[in-house]
């Protein structure tokens, strides 16, 4: 409200972005749906990440007889969900603003992965939002249940939702999230049903045809670009397309809170492990790889808890020389180390 008062005096609107297609925008505002661009100075001035995507809050002056508007600032946002850019680019990529809940939408049939669904929730950790985890198809697969112990047992502590689009099972339970005038979003791999799911929650075929939009009354295809949609329950949603690589940001403490059960399991084992700054790697009397070797352990989690760490960290030391150097010291702390230990062998 404050950011409001401050620039009212300036003919300028608060609003929020409720499409993105590249560098396309749309604003509903009071005065309706506008086209925007983003003002010279706030592109000049912010980096990647400072810049409006879908969810922001904004200032922006209209220009009404054009329908079209220029955002002049992002207001603060309650959370953001940030991937890695695709491709071999290192900078950061906002996904959505200002959600209260992430669906992690995951389809029980091949495309069924736990590893990956790993790194959704870590990546939900970070942004700040909650997750809930969305397995959809069941009426395709021939023992749901199978595929909800193996989720519970990667995420002990977030909640599941076993869906159906074709016979409705779980869609008035997926909605009851977004009571409220809550805000989420979906996240998944192409072919998880996202749009499916949507087309069951909006109780019509707007993903598949791509017609009236809630907001623009104007057809869509929402399959191509973020668009932020209302449901019949009041709640907000955004839809995004299938996501071929989320990559890892610097988030450390997410990974290790998404795998929580796993780290405290390392840790109680760890007060075994013959050094107290082991590093589970070629240390002697190591009690976690003992831990693994015997199956205590479960390596597909411990390998995979390893990578995204791995990714996180690189991605911190690419935005943070001094992590680098941090990071070199202590490689070199270890070098000493095991040839001190070679040497007394």
């Amino acid at each position: 409200m404050c950011a409001v008062q401050q620039v009212s005096g300036r003919d300028q609107l608060p609003g929020r972005v409720i499409s993105q297609q590249r560098h396309y925008l749309t604003v509903v505002t009071a005065a309706g749906l506008l086209q925007a661009d983003i003002a010279g100075r706030l592109l000049h001035t912010s980096t990647p990440l400072e810049r409006p995507a879908i969810g922001d809050w904004v200032m922006c002056s209209p220009r009404k007889s054009e329908q079209r508007a220029t955002i002049h600032s992002v207001l603060p946002r309650s959370t953001c969900f940030v991937r890695k850019e695709v491709g071999k680019r290192t900078g950061s990529q906002v996904i959505a603003a200002n959600i209260d809940v992430a669906f992690l939408v995951m389809t029980m049939g091949e495309d069924f992965n736990l590893s990956r669904l790993e790194r959704y929730l870590a990546l939900t950790k970070e942004s700040g939002a909650t997750p809930v985890i969305i397995l959809t198809k069941a009426d395709m697969c021939d023992n749901p249940q199978v595929c909800m112990q193996a989720v519970r047992a990667c995420a002990p502590t977030t909640d599941i939702q076993i869906v159906s689009a074709f016979d409705g099972t779980g869609i008035e339970q997926t909605a009851f999230y977004l009571t409220g005038h809550r805000t989420g979003v979906m996240v998944g791999s192409s072919g998880a049903g996202k749009s499916t799911l949507l087309n069951a929650l909006l109780e019509t075929d707007y993903a598949a045809t791509g017609h009236v939009s809630p907001f623009a009354e104007k057809g869509r295809h929402t399959t191509t670009h973020r668009e932020l949609v209302r449901l019949p329950s009041g709640g907000l949603l955004i839809d995004t397309p299938g996501m071929r690589e989320l990559g890892m940001i610097g988030a450390d403490k997410s990974i290790d809170e998404s795998f929580g059960d796993l780290t405290s399991q390392i840790e109680r084992i760890a007060q075994q492990c013959r050094f107290r700054d082991c590093q589970h790697q070629a240390e002697p009397d190591c009690a976690v790889r003992a831990a693994r070797a015997d199956g205590r352990i479960d390596s597909r989690r411990w390998n995979n808890w390893l990578k995204l760490k791995r990714e996180g960290a690189y991605q911190a030391e690419k935005e943070d020389p001094e992590s680098r150097r941090a990071k070199r010291r202590e490689q070199i702390r270890l070098n000493r180390q095991s040839r001190s230990l070679r040497q007394n062998d």
